[in-house]
């Protein structure tokens, strides 16, 4: 009886000073536990270097790189433990894709055209239209906490003038 394959997608993270050539040697890691047990890479993606919300193992930069993989659930488990040993690989995390899951082809932009260029003129008058009751009331609100503030400065300064007459 055969294992059932299933969908997954994997986010791992290398430190952000890490080589590119070590980068490639995780991915040498993960294709080939794919190949040799019967998993297939749908789709990788190098999300490059961002700051961490936490140090994670010391590191405050990390690599992200995400992977969509369909492989029998033994498969994944090995790719997991390998993760867990390989040094390059600081923290991991790997979820299981609904059974009808497609990936989806993102579209290459267009080239704009003539009426491209009039539909982007059209659309940047509307969001000015947009845009201009909504900076009245941000002036409205700066004005009224900047009067605010000035209302307690002065309350403040007040204060002060009747502890040191106090002395």
């Amino acid at each position: 009886m055969s294992e059932v394959v299933r969908k997954y997608e994997l986010i791992y993270i290398h430190p952000g000073n890490l080589p590119s050539e070590d980068v490639e040697k995780v991915d040498e890691i993960l294709n080939g536990t794919l190949e040799k047990l019967a998993g297939e890479l749908l789709h990788r993606e190098d999300w490059g270097i961002r700051t961490l919300a936490y140090p994670v193992k010391k590191f405050a930069e990390g690599r992200y790189i995400l992977v969509r993989i369909a492989c029998p659930a033994a498969c994944l488990k090995e790719i997991e433990r390998r993760f867990k040993i390989t040094e390059s690989v600081i923290k991991f995390l790997s979820i299981r894709l609904a059974d009808d899951y497609v990936q989806e082809e993102i579209p290459e932009p267009e080239l704009e055209t003539a009426e491209g260029e009039e539909s982007a003129e059209e659309s940047a008058e509307e969001s000015t239209v947009t845009e201009a009751p909504k900076a009245e009331v941000v002036e409205a609100v700066a004005a009224e906490v900047s009067s605010t503030e000035v209302e307690a400065v002065a309350a403040e300064d007040e204060s002060e003038d009747e502890k040191s007459g106090e002395e």
